[in-house]
């Protein structure tokens, strides 16, 4: 049986003990519901059609006669395990190279994220996009979209542009290995 998940933003209580509709947990916090809303985590189903009359075929995920993945061994789970931290050294590497190198186009690009509400950084690997959706209390939402996904990150005012030059830096360092922003 899954865990439940913890949320930290409601005191690191169960979030899935009892579902709340988005239009409640907006009263108390607008920018929270809206990143559930547009996140895609609490999102009505569709209702399934059940078709009336006697069922036709057979329908499963798995083929017949198929047999179970078979169990990975203790040395195939370290290999997996260490090419995972080598990966993520190489990521946290090349993440902090951008932030070091390209630090003054980030925080140019994060102050006018901050001063406009919207910004642009052009790379080789295509354009990141951030924007900044701005709630009562000086809650906002940062919101980066590039090639290779996007991101929500919840802040506030007086943290937006810090946290701006982090997110610039990861999606950057997301996309490919060799993507670098154009511009001086």
């Amino acid at each position: 049986m899954p865990t439940p998940e913890r949320d930290p933003y409601i005191g690191g209580k169960l979030k899935r003990l009892m579902p709340l509709p988005v239009w409640i947990v907006a009263i108390r916090d607008p920018a929270y519901a809206y990143m559930l809303h547009s996140g895609g985590d609490y999102r009505r189903r569709p209702r399934i059609l059940r078709r009336r009359g006697g069922g036709h075929g057979f329908t499963g995920y798995v083929p017949l006669g198929s047999v179970r993945a078979p169990k990975p061994t203790a040395e195939e789970i370290e290999y997996l395990q260490a090419q995972a931290a080598t990966e993520h050294r190489r990521y946290v590497a090349r993440f902090h190279d951008i932030e070091t190198r390209h630090g003054e186009l980030l925080r140019a690009t994060a102050n006018t994220l901050a001063a406009k509400g919207t910004a642009t950084l052009h790379t080789t690997a295509g354009d990141i996009h951030a924007r900044i959706v701005r709630f009562r209390e000086e809650a906002v939402v940062l919101e980066v979209n590039h090639p290779s996904g996007r991101s929500q990150t919840r802040s506030s005012e007086s943290t937006v542009a810090e946290e701006a030059v982090h997110q610039l830096a990861n999606a950057l360092a997301s996309i490919r290995p060799d993507a670098e922003p154009l511009g001086s």
